[in-house]
C-alpha cells in the first residue's frame, strides 16, 4: 500500500514537473529572439502558421481573401491546402480591421493599425506590446531598433516594424523575408 502511494505521488509530481515545463516554452524569453517565428505575431497567431489555425485563433467577424494578382477569391480552406500564391486578407476582429498575406497556406504578413484607444488591450503581440503603448514600453519589450518614427527588428526570416507618432505605438506589421 505505501509503494502504490509513493509511486502515485511520483508520477503526480513528475506530471506537475512537465506541465511546467511545457507551459514555461510558450512564454516569451527575456529578451526579443529575432530568429524565433512566434515573436512576429499578435493574439496568438504568429508568421509560418497555417492560415486556418490562425483564423481558428482569431474567430473573426468578417474575413475577405483575394489573390493580388488574378483578383481571385479563395477560401480558408482553399488557403490551407495551400492555394494561392499572393493571398491579401481584411479580416475584422471586433471592431478592428487587420490585414494578413498567405502564401501556400501560410501567414506571411500581419498588419494591425487604426485601433480604437478603448480596444489597445485586445491586441497583444507574443511580448505583450499592446497598441498606444509608449516606446519605451516597445524599446523594454523588444530593445533597441532601428530607426526612430519606424522601429525595425530583424531576423534572418523575418521583419517587425513598428511606427511610432507622439511616442507612441500606431501601428506595427510582421512579414516573411522574401526567399
Amino acid at each position: 500500500m505505501m509503494g502504490k502511494c509513493l509511486r502515485m505521488t511520483a508520477f503526480w509530481v513528475l506530471a506537475v514537473v512537465v506541465l511546467v515545463a511545457c507551459s514555461a516554452q510558450s512564454e516569451p524569453t527575456a529578451s526579443f529572439d529575432p530568429e524565433n517565428q512566434k515573436e512576429y505575431g499578435v493574439n496568438g497567431i504568429f508568421l509560418g502558421q497555417n492560415i486556418k489555425e490562425a483564423m481558428d485563433i482569431l474567430k473573426p467577424t468578417k474575413a475577405d481573401f483575394m489573390d493580388m494578382v488574378t483578383r481571385q477569391s479563395y477560401t480558408e480552406e482553399q488557403m490551407a491546402q495551400g492555394a494561392g500564391d499572393a493571398v491579401m486578407g481584411m479580416l475584422l476582429v471586433d471592431q478592428t480591421q487587420m490585414m494578413i498575406k498567405v502564401h501556400k497556406g501560410e501567414l506571411t504578413s500581419i498588419m494591425l493599425g487604426g485601433v480604437r484607444r478603448e480596444d489597445a488591450q485586445k491586441f497583444k503581440t507574443y511580448r505583450g506590446l499592446v497598441m498606444f503603448d509608449s516606446a519605451e514600453q516597445l524599446e523594454k519589450l523588444y530593445g533597441k531598433g532601428n530607426g526612430d518614427q519606424e522601429v525595425v527588428y530583424e531576423g534572418s526570416k523575418y521583419t517587425a516594424n513598428f511606427g511610432l507618432v507622439d511616442n507612441q505605438v500606431a501601428w506595427f506589421r510582421f512579414d516573411r523575408k522574401a526567399s
